[in-house]
C-alpha cells in the first residue's frame, strides 16, 4: 500500500491527512471505506490535507470525485487544502481547481465550513 493517513475531527468537520501515492484503486481502498462510513455518521463536511501526497494519478481523482459527489448529496462539501508539487499541477491541468474548494491549509479548510454553514 503506497498510502497512509491520519483523521481528526474538529466537529462538524472531519480532517483526512493522506500521506504517499495513489497510483491503483487498492491504494485508497481502505481509506474509501472508512470515509464513506463516516458519511453515513454525518460527517460530510471533510477536509483532505494533501500536503505530504506526492502523487495521484486517475484513480485518485476519480477517489475524490466520488467523495465529493456523495457529501454534496447529503448537503455537505469537500475542501482539498495544501495542495503542492505534482499533485498541485494534476488538479490545475485537469481544470479540477474549478470544481473543488481549495484552502491554503487545514485551518482555512475548517473554517470555510464554519463560516458556510
Amino acid at each position: 500500500m503506497n498510502l497512509g493517513y491520519n483523521i481528526s475531527i474538529d466537529d462538524p468537520v472531519i480532517v483526512y491527512s493522506l500521506e504517499g501515492k495513489i497510483t491503483n484503486d487498492m491504494d485508497f481502498e481502505e481509506l474509501e471505506k472508512e470515509v464513506f462510513d463516516h458519511l453515513s455518521q454525518n460527517y460530510y463536511r471533510i477536509v483532505f490535507d494533501l500536503e505530504k501526497l506526492t502523487h495521484t494519478n486517475s484513480s485518485g481523482i476519480s477517489f475524490f470525485m466520488r467523495t465529493l459527489t456523495k457529501s454534496r448529496i447529503m448537503s455537505g462539501d469537500l475542501v482539498l487544502v495544501n495542495l503542492t508539487g505534482n499533485v498541485k499541477k494534476i488538479f490545475e491541468i485537469a481544470k479540477l481547481d474549478e470544481v473543488y474548494t481549495i484552502c491554503k491549509d487545514q485551518l482555512a479548510g475548517i473554517n470555510y465550513f464554519k463560516t458556510n454553514q
